[in-house]
C-alpha cells in the first residue's frame, strides 16, 4: 500500500510539473513578442550596400579609358595604362611609374555584387563610402590598398593603389587608402548611371 501512495504522489507531481510547463509554454507563445512577417532582411533604407544611384560599369568597355587623360596626369602623370586579366579572367587596367601604380578591374561578370565581397573581407559590413557609394578596403598596407566599389547591387570595381620607390616621400601618399578611394571617385565621376 506504501507503494500506491508513493507511486501516486510521483505520478501527481509529475502530472502537476507537465501541467505546469504546458501552462508556462502556452503564456510564452501567446505574450512573446513576434517577429514581423516578412521582415527577416533589413528594411532597404538601411541597408548599408544599398546604391540608390547604379552606375553603368559596362558603358566603358576598355578598362584603361576609366580615367581621363586629365585624370591621369593629377595622378603623378601617369601614362597609357597597360591591359591586363583580373582575378575573375575579366579585362583590367594597370598604370604605373616610379611614384605608383594603380590598377582598375571591373567586375561585370560574376553578379554578386559588393555585399558578396564583404562577406569574405570585411565581415560583411562596408568600411566606408565613397561619393555615396559603399567600399570595402582590402590589402591595406604601409604602401598599399584596395578599394572595392559597389556600382549597382551586382557588380563592383576594384581600384588598388600602391607607393612606387619616387612616392614614399609624398605625403599625400601616406594613407594609401585615402589615395585607392581618391581613385575610385575618378572613376565613379566618370561612369554614365544606369
Amino acid at each position: 500500500m506504501r507503494t500506491k501512495h508513493v507511486v501516486l504522489i510521483v505520478a501527481a507531481a509529475v502530472g502537476t510539473l507537465v501541467l505546469g510547463v504546458g501552462i508556462w509554454y502556452a503564456a510564452y507563445t501567446v505574450m512573446a513578442p513576434k517577429e514581423p512577417v516578412g521582415q527577416t532582411n533589413p528594411p532597404v533604407a538601411d541597408d548599408p550596400f544599398r546604391i540608390e544611384k547604379p552606375k553603368n560599369l559596362k558603358a566603358i568597355s576598355d578598362p584603361c579609358q576609366l580615367l581621363s587623360p586629365q585624370q591621369l596626369e593629377q595622378l603623378a602623370s601617369l601614362s597609357a595604362g597597360v591591359p591586363e586579366s583580373s582575378l575573375w579572367d575579366q579585362q583590367a587596367c594597370r598604370w604605373r611609374n616610379r611614384q605608383l601604380t594603380v590598377s582598375i578591374a571591373p567586375d561585370t561578370t560574376q553578379g554578386l555584387g559588393l555585399k558578396n565581397t564583404a562577406k569574405n573581407v570585411s565581415g560583411g559590413v562596408p568600411t566606408g563610402e565613397v561619393s555615396g557609394y559603399p567600399v570595402v578596403h582590402f590589402g591595406k598596407s604601409a604602401g598599399s590598398c584596395g578599394t572595392y566599389v559597389g556600382t549597382s547591387a551586382t557588380e563592383l570595381l576594384l581600384v588598388s593603389f600602391q607607393v612606387g620607390t619616387d612616392g614614399r616621400s609624398n605625403p599625400e601618399y601616406a594613407d594609401p587608402c585615402a589615395m585607392s578611394d581618391k581613385i575610385t571617385d575618378m572613376v565613379l565621376s566618370n561612369l554614365p548611371a544606369t
